[in-house]
């Protein structure tokens, strides 16, 4: 499970907001004191409520003194559509028993009542809001006792046949009843099902192990040892482990409370010989503690100092480090984790904060792991792929978020003061032609394969090539600032797998001056013909089948560093020891830096892509 969106309603900052969610990373930018934290910390509360407790201050201050002094947080969960719950005594999907949202999503919603002096455990109420057909059922089917729904099934025994019903098994009279019930999309309506409580409670049960770990790292944490910069990541690794072997740990635990009761039923019935009376009243009652809380760490120096004695940014070092070992290791746990960091760049300098910034992307690129982030860094904000980014800002007093918008990435700039990286002073004045590109890969690829069209762009004297940081806050301030270089004609070549690139080329179009063109294959990488990867990668398992006469299709549309990371991976494991390098930029860099080199002009007609790479170059010697 991943979150796919989080609703906040009377929380702080918050009267009422739905922030959506990246399955991977999400970069939070916006002013100091504008509500970014709140973000990281309502999850933290909804998750955990450990490092961040929710208090009757969190209520936003113009509800409190309204009648509505709740405060919601609600999450939405992207879910495994095939996973199947045991929530009575057989499997059964949560689908099925119209517990999704509109959206397909598994939607909870924790609700805690502020009214009184103290917000206690007895404040929260815990509903999943599902897209329920409430105009068959006014009380859902999944809420009621067998007794009840023996009686709802008896109601088709005149036009049904409900013989063929397992009468003792919860799940299989839902299914009957639904079944019975021709239930149509209009009779789907937003339900607000009660899980905290009673028959309720079930459902709860067995959806929560599949929850994610939730961890938050904040700027701002105390020093000392109990709080530790160091032990927050720690026992992220610890809860990531134990999770893995819960089955068995829960099994040994069994094994000791009955060993241990079975020795407190005879301790009593060795006193009831000798007093009854006081037998009578006791029973063996065994108290456990949660497996991650019999585990602590921390480094010492060796003065015997302990690290989080050290200054604060020895601490983020330990912290920097923990996430590069973390995406390097191999999981352990099936278990998905989301880590939220607050201003990660804390204390750090900037070229360790673009190795943290990198390490968390390596991170968030694994299977089950997303990552949320706040940042105030232009080193690290310009680094920042648009797509991944939530901009937070205020407009007339109220709190406004934006995601998946160009038009907002000027605030997200001039928030985070992000410049450019090109000099206009640095442009000859010999240049006929500037020449951008996403990235410094896409450069050398460019370069590599202009012989195929008899030009040599290694070394020409007349023509600049620029990468300008690919789909990010670098690349759209370079961009804007091209806009100065307005005599010299300009070529833009942009990927078709960020969609906002096609306003970019657009208004770059309407200039008669300047070119752009979106490719019509994925990226770059797929212009390479896939008969080469040998020449990098010897495995027996074929990446791409060329036998097959759909080879070029799926080739085109794919995402090559992504899959052909995850095909290593798997041939790795099947027994393929000599692959050991199998991470997406390195697989970009040997495509692009070497086996471009090796691309001929049969390839690129092979492939059906020679007439337009042949646009791209017959535009370039035009202007030169």
């Amino acid at each position: 499970m991943v979150i796919s969106k989080l609703y906040i309603k009377n929380f702080r900052g918050y009267e009422e907001q739905t922030i959506e969610l990246h399955k991977d990373l999400n970069v939070i930018i916006g002013k100091n004191d504008v509500g970014k934290s709140t973000i990281l910390e309502a999850l933290e509360i909804f998750f955990n409520n450990n490092t961040i407790k929710i208090d009757v201050l969190d209520l936003n201050k113009k509800r409190a003194d309204k009648e509505d002094r709740d405060v919601t947080i609600q999450v939405s969960f992207e879910v495994d559509s095939t996973k199947s719950y045991t929530i009575d005594t057989i499997p059964t999907k949560l689908s099925q028993e119209y517990l999704l949202d509109s959206e397909g999503y598994l939607t909870i919603r924790k609700v805690w009542n502020a009214s009184g002096k103290n917000i206690t455990s007895k404040s929260l109420k815990t509903y999943i809001v599902s897209d329920y057909p409430s105009t068959k059922f006014e009380n859902p089917l999944i809420c009621r006792k067998i007794s009840e729904l023996k009686r709802e099934l008896s109601l088709f025994d005149n036009t049904q046949d409900t013989t063929s019903v397992n009468k003792t098994i919860c799940s299989d009279i839902r299914k009957a009843i639904y079944r019975f019930s021709s239930i149509n999309s209009s009779d789907l309506t937003e339900t607000v099902i009660p899980i905290d409580a009673e028959d309720g409670k079930k459902i709860y049960d067995a959806i929560k192990v599949d929850l994610p770990l939730y961890f938050l790292f904040k700027a701002d944490r105390e020093n000392k040892d109990s709080d530790s910069e160091v032990q927050g990541p720690l026992k992220a690794i610890t809860k990531s482990i134990l999770s893995g072997m819960q089955e068995d740990l829960d099994e040994l635990k069994d094994k000791i409370v009955a060993a241990t009761e079975d020795v407190g039923l005879r301790t009593i019935e060795k006193l009831s010989e000798m007093n009854p009376e006081i037998a009578n009243e006791l029973t063996p009652t065994v108290s456990t503690k949660a497996w991650d809380s019999l585990f602590s760490f921390t480094f010492e120096d060796e003065d015997g100092i302990p690290i989080n004695k050290r200054g604060s940014g020895v601490r983020r070092l330990i912290l920097l480090n923990y996430f590069r070992a973390e995406a390097e290791r191999q999981r352990v746990s099936e278990k998905p984790i989301i880590y939220a960091l607050e201003e990660p760049e804390t204390a750090q300098h900037p070229d360790w904060q673009k190795m943290l910034y990198n390490a968390l992307v390596d991170l968030s690129e694994q299977e089950n792991t997303q990552i949320l982030l706040t940042t105030h860094s232009p080193s690290l904000g310009a680094l920042v792929p648009t797509n991944n980014i939530i901009f937070i800002f205020r407009e007339h007093g109220q709190i406004e978020i934006e995601s998946n918008d160009p038009l907002v990435l000027d605030g997200v700039t001039q928030t985070l003061g992000v410049m450019p990286n090109i000099e206009i002073a640095k442009v000859e004045s010999n240049i006929k032609l500037i020449i951008c590109l996403e990235g410094y890969t896409d450069v050398e690829f460019l370069k590599n394969i202009s012989q195929c069209f008899d030009i040599d762009l290694k070394n020409h004297p007349d023509i600049l090539i620029i990468p300008l940081g690919g789909g990010n806050l670098e690349h759209w301030e370079n961009y804007k600032y091209l806009d100065r270089l307005s005599s010299i004609p300009q070529l833009h070549i942009y990927d078709r797998d960020v969609k906002k690139y096609r306003k970019i080329i657009n208004k770059i179009n309407q200039n008669k001056l300047h070119k752009a063109f979106q490719t019509e294959f994925y990226e770059i990488e797929n212009y390479i013909h896939p008969s080469l990867y040998s020449q990098c990668y010897d495995f027996s398992d074929p990446f791409v089948d060329m036998s097959d006469s759909q080879w070029l299709n799926t080739w085109k549309d794919m995402n090559i560093p992504k899959e052909l990371s995850a095909h290593l991976k798997k041939c790795y494991k099947n027994g393929d020891r000599n692959l050991k390098e199998y991470n997406e930029k390195e697989i970009k860099r040997k495509f692009n830096l070497e086996l471009s080199k090796e691309l001929s002009e049969d390839q690129l007609k092979d492939m059906g892509a020679y007439d337009e790479v042949n646009m791209w170059f017959e535009h370039i010697k035009t202007n030169i």
